[in-house]
């Protein structure tokens, strides 16, 4: 049997970067917001602790609307995480912005294997320069940890994006995703630039057809333990807290075409399997993380 991958979000609205196009750089959490995201995922790390075994659960991804590695308790919540034996994999998105040696002390504090760790790493050229982001790449992958990195396909970012591409490792898989509300489609020079740095990139363009039955072993969790099979689809009658194995993962879509990577990477039938392995949703080629960290 196949492992699982659970994705989950939690309560956190608030980010640290000031991008342009994005809500979630206008809200300023309270305290009381705060503590709730905190008691939020501490509910649900322990819950995933009991039933890694039983529910054959390889792999966590926190996908924040925020920035949650600003927060002790996700580095906390994630490496309690990492030394549960079924887990292969943990890790969550981010801008790069925390401290790394404070965050990664923090998420060792229970023994945790830094191999297990797999951040997704975003790049947001109005906030930071390519210099400064590959270098926080570098000292993460000097460190143990395991890392994709990518950005929106703006068009007006494509040189951005070769330079992001020269000055990283060749390890590091570099992802471009389609930009929404773009206005137009993609010209061909730009699909063209955009696969030379992304081969995958097509991808984003196709919309393939929803088939639920492809989405048995995946699983997106929120706060309160509402649950869907991915980020775009139906919610479920039936809780995280309350529900069996059964009924966490039996699929519900109600999408006619899954049109974010989230979306169709999850599903069993996604072509890259052979490039990303058994956990596609983190975007890791090659050597996994989980492979390193029994070394």
């Amino acid at each position: 049997m196949d492992k699982k991958t659970i994705l989950y979000r939690g309560d956190l609205k608030s980010c640290n970067y000031r991008c342009s196009y994005c809500p979630f750089s206008k809200h300023k959490a309270s305290v009381v917001e705060l503590e709730r995201d905190r008691a939020h995922f501490a509910r649900f790390c322990h819950s995933v602790e009991e039933r890694a075994g039983e529910l054959s659960i390889g792999a966590v991804l926190v996908v924040p609307y925020g920035e949650a590695s600003l927060h002790d308790w996700y580095w906390e919540g994630l490496g309690c995480l990492a030394v549960v034996p079924d887990i292969d994999r943990v890790g969550m998105q981010t801008n790069l912005s925390f401290p790394v040696e404070k965050c990664l002390e923090q998420f060792g504090q229970q023994g945790a294997q830094r191999g297990k760790l797999c951040l997704w790493a975003t790049f947001h050229p109005e906030m930071t320069d390519v210099d400064t982001f590959v270098a926080i790449c570098h000292q993460l992958r000097e460190l143990g940890v395991s890392l994709c990195v990518g950005g929106v396909g703006v068009p007006a970012n494509i040189p951005l994006l070769v330079e992001l591409r020269r000055k990283l490792s060749a390890a590091v898989y570099l992802w471009v995703n389609r930009m929404d509300g773009l206005g137009r489609n993609y010209t061909p020079e730009e699909v063209c630039a955009f696969t030379q740095i992304d081969p995958f990139f097509e991808k984003e363009l196709q919309y393939p057809a929803a088939r639920e039955e492809m989405c048995g072993n995946r699983c997106f969790v929120e706060a309160d333990g509402r649950m869907r099979t991915c980020n775009i689809s139906k919610g479920k009658a039936v809780n995280w807290y309350e529900a069996d194995g059964q009924e966490i993962f039996r699929p519900l879509c109600g999408r006619k075409r899954c049109t974010c990577y989230l979306a169709y990477a999850g599903r069993e039938d996604f072509g890259g399997k052979h490039f990303f392995g058994s956990y596609p949703l983190f975007r890791l080629p090659g050597e996994s993380c989980c492979e390193r960290s029994k070394q």
